[in-house]
């Protein structure tokens, strides 16, 4: 890794000074303390009272610790907030933490996960993600898992910023950890009806939980929805547009979604714990890229041979997509007869957890992972009612993953962890593209091998300050085959990577509510092969000589956080500044004339800032709770330079020579300079035999640019969205009727942006496309639990 900067230190100064004056607050709240208490004084208090004293136990570490005494910047949402809020897959997730951003994309198999800035490759499915999802204890790093509906969780918890250790393969940007909730030693189960007004979406759910015999305990949960969708499907009259093509649909993206989660605990002693957990997903949608539509149009009017005088060309809940012709099938089956555009996604995931206790000091885990998606996808990318650019996908992905780890009690002075990871990882993808009387094909394989040995060890060096530190090494092989085997040779088959990245934190605890520390870490992500290019085929087939691979990804940098619980445990704060290094970040630049998104690795990349969070319960105010979040983050090209964009002049930046645009010092995209969130809920009796509940919640974020090609008119705007709920219960919880409403403001924003496929020119800008959030959610909800 090249040096840190010395113009980023100084723009961190700043924001590190600001934090040690809140640290030099939590001295003085120390003060208060008599001295000797136990740092883990909470751990053994009844739940009722850790509910109200406001105590988050957390993962993070492989070992359950309160939230404030992990020296990581982490944010956890337990499954009551989840629940409050309706907060049902990770989009929706992400709203609760400003400096995550997560989205679905325009194919089912794509989407951007961004944290602190940091994102990867968006629409391309063969890239690893600098954001990991951990489900129950399996790293996924393909995008398409945002599809996978969350539900019946237990926690979720958001680490932010590189993560080396402690969940499998590395994470340059962070991770997002979802726990499944657990089978209970008692019955219990819930039924739940819920409808959506805006997109007319139903949706059922239920769970049955409890013990199966003596020392097992098994959970059952399902779920069923169907939409009509959110987005109104505005298509002319093929009279008065020729080639016009029209849908059976006029509402989308409309999606039938049946999930399924089930888990198995068996514990014959108070030594072993086997924890089975399976989840199943299958997800049909009318046309994702009816998410996609032209948000700019620098002539006032759509271009292009597939728009029409007076498209839409704004961000709001109208698109512009046509059908697929039927003739299309004539070249591939995989097109619909029918006109509609599908996506249909199936996924399951499968974890082995055993956890056996070898001695008193001596702990023994193994955890055994499967995931798979089979994708089939058909859909055209030409941003209007004439379709002109088109393909038809069938995907399938398959991962197995096997960590060890052994460890000692993490109450001794000295303690250590060691272990290793192993993953295959197999890859599948085969395309047909239609680009007029073009009808390129794809066909890839790719293969990959992981080792991934690694330890930590740490050390109390007196009862307060703690020094822990380790290592990963990662070793990974990825094997590619384009075809049958009639172009080896004219492309590279195979990669190899290694890479190690240390960590090391130095921790004190002010007091045993109040904790200090500082961080310095590395984080890698292999390199790999891009399939998203339909030009591969045909250069191959003209005995063209390619490289489709891209470099690894590289992060260097330091962290400072403190933690605290103040004002007799009812409020929590969490602070933490950073400044982290990237090298070769995998970013996408979709190339308009190729109709393809390219895989570049940005030369360097700078994402610095400070965040802080609070979580507030007033013992003078029982039933009310306060929860929120501030982040400032500067995430910029500190070396970039991709192509240029149409229309874009030597006047406006253009390297004419070399056909490069150098957008050093630009933000990254998806990468706002400040955002924010506020939360809070009320709970209080209505009459003697019922209670009601209010919550409400704003989240804001300033502007942002939509790619990594800084093309004017392709950015967001800042905005705010306005989430409330109401709901009634009986005094028993046995029955809730709620009303939750999401984005109530019905605001649109873009998640990523690019030029439409064959407008502009090299002296006209193009219109440009972007991927919008879903508007105003209003939805009725009746929870039947008896308790």
């Amino acid at each position: 890794m090249r040096k840190i900067k010395r113009i980023s230190i100084q723009r961190s100064a700043v924001s590190v000074l600001a934090l040690g004056v809140l640290m030099s607050g939590f001295v003085a709240v120390g003060q208060e303390v008599e001295d000797g208490a136990e740092t883990n004084a909470q751990v053994d208090q009844p739940e009722d009272d850790i509910k109200k004293l406001n105590v988050v136990y957390v993962t993070a570490r492989k070992r359950d610790e309160r939230e404030i005494d992990v020296p990581v910047a982490i944010s956890a949402l337990p499954a009551i907030e989840l629940e409050q809020r309706g907060l049902s897959n990770l989009t929706e997730i992400s709203t609760a933490i400003p400096e995550l951003r997560i989205s679905e994309n325009t194919i089912g198999y794509g989407g951007n996960l961004t944290m602190r800035g940091i994102s990867s490759a968006t629409s391309t499915a063969s890239v690893d993600q600098a954001v990991t999802v951990n489900v129950d204890g399996v790293p996924v790093s393909y995008a398409g898992i945002i599809k996978l509906g969350q539900f019946d969780l237990g926690q979720v918890e958001v680490l932010k910023g590189p993560q080396a250790l402690f969940f499998g393969k590395n994470a340059t940007a962070g991770i997002v950890s979802l726990t499944s909730a657990a089978p209970t030693d008692y019955l219990d189960y819930r039924l739940r009806g819920e409808y959506e007004f805006e997109a007319e979406q139903y949706a059922g759910e239920a769970y049955v939980s409890g013990p199966l015999s003596e020392g097992v305990r098994g959970r059952l949960a399902v779920r069923y929805s169907d939409s009509e969708g959110w987005l109104t499907n505005q298509l002319p009259d093929p009279a008065t547009v020729p080639g016009t093509v029209l849908t059976p649909d006029r509402k989308g993206p409309g999606a039938e979604e049946f999930l399924a989660k089930g888990s198995l605990y068996i514990e014959p002693s108070t030594d072993f714990l086997l924890k089975l957990i399976g989840g199943y997903s299958d997800t049909e949608t009318n046309g994702n890229y009816l998410q996609s539509q032209r948000i700019f149009c620098p002539n006032g009017v759509a271009q292009g041979p597939f728009g029409y005088a007076g498209q839409d060309c704004k961000t709001n809940n109208v698109s512009t997509n046509g059908g697929m012709p039927a003739a299309w099938a004539a070249f591939d089956s995989r097109f619909p007869t029918d006109n509609q555009p599908y996506t249909r996604t199936k996924q399951h995931v499968l974890v082995a957890d055993a956890d056996y206790q070898l001695s008193p000091d001596l702990e023994f885990n193994s955890i055994t992972g499967f995931y798979n998606v089979n994708l089939d996808a058909s859909d055209h990318v030409s941003n209007g009612a004439i379709p002109f650019v088109g393909f038809a996908t069938s995907i399938e992905k398959t991962t197995y993953s096997q960590e060890f780890r052994l460890s000692n009690n993490a109450s001794d002075r000295f303690n250590w962890m060691l272990g290793v990871f192993l993953q295959d990882d197999q890859y599948v993808e085969d395309q047909s593209t239609i680009i007029g009387a073009l009808l390129p094909k794809a066909d890839f394989r790719i293969t990959g091998d992981t080792i991934s040995p690694f330890a930590q060890l740490g050390f109390d060096i007196t009862d307060k300050l703690t020094l822990t530190g380790g290592v990963r090494y990662t070793d990974e092989t990825k094997q590619q085959q384009i075809g049958s085997g009639q172009f080896d040779g004219l492309y590279p088959e195979e990669l190899n990577f290694e890479n190690w990245s240390p960590e090391a934190t130095l921790s004190y605890a002010l007091t045993p509510n109040a904790n200090v520390y500082v961080a310095y870490k590395q984080a890698y992500k292999s390199g790999g092969f891009q399939t998203e290019h339909v030009a591969i085929p045909g250069a191959l087939a003209a005995g063209t000589v390619i490289d489709n691979s891209f470099r690894e990804e590289q992060a260097e940098g330091f962290e400072i956080g403190a933690k605290a619980y103040l004002l007799d445990q009812s409020l929590r704060v969490s602070a933490a500044a950073y400044q982290f290094e990237y090298t070769d970040l995998q970013l996408s630049s979709f190339d308009s004339v190729l109709v393809a998104n390219i895989i570049s690795n940005v030369g360097a990349a700078t994402s610095e800032g400070v965040e802080f969070d609070f979580d507030y319960r007033p013992p003078a105010f029982e039933g009310f709770s306060l929860n929120g979040a501030v982040a400032y983050n500067n995430a910029t090209f500190d070396e970039y330079a991709p192509a240029c964009y149409n229309g874009q002049t030597a006047a406006l930046g253009c390297d004419i020579a070399t056909d490069t645009n150098d957008v050093s010092g630009e933000r990254l995209p998806r990468a706002p300079e400040w955002s924010a969130t506020l939360a809070g809920a009320y709970e209080g009796s209505l009459t003697t035999a019922l209670d009601y509940r209010i919550n409400a919640g704003v989240q804001y974020s300033g502007a942002y640019e939509g790619n990594s090609d800084v093309i004017p008119n392709s950015g967001q705007d800042s905005y705010i969205s306005v989430d409330a709920g109401i709901a009634i219960a009986d005094k028993d919880k046995v029955w809730e009727l709620a009303l939750i409403g999401r984005n109530l403001a019905d605001e649109y924003w873009v998640a990523s942006t690019y030029q439409v496929p064959v407008t502009g020119s090299d002296l006209a800008l193009s219109d440009i496309a972007g991927t919008v959030n879903r508007g105003r959610q209003v939805m009725l909800r009746l929870t039947y639990h008896p308790q």
